[in-house]
């Protein structure tokens, strides 16, 4: 069971590794649910045992580590370096004006 920040509690899905330490949550509540009503009786028993465990909140789900790849750094060059290199004049000429 969650409690929201609006106050509201609702059910979440919480995920455990081996020795029962929390992993993450589903980001919205679940429903009780089953293809039979034997299935169904066994979703509503498993909602109603999670009445009985400690309130979380979103806080207490460990955030995931968002690792970006860093990207190589790339050398830039200005525009008056690329044209000395291709040996351009430094300002470029004004390209000729078309007949009227």
């Amino acid at each position: 069971m969650f409690r929201e920040d609006n106050g509201d509690y609702i059910i979440r899905e919480v995920f455990y590794d081996a020795d029962d330490t929390i992993l993450g949550c589903t980001a919205e509540a679940v429903e009780p649910m089953g293809r039979t009503i034997e299935e169904l009786a066994t979703s509503i028993a498993d909602f109603h045992a999670a009445l009985a465990l400690p309130v979380l909140t979103l806080a207490d789900i460990p955030q995931p580590a968002h690792d970006r790849p860093t990207r190589p750094q790339r050398q830039t060059f200005s525009s008056a370096d690329v044209r000395a290199k291709l040996g351009l004049p430094e300002k470029p000429t004004t390209l000729p004006q078309k007949p009227s």
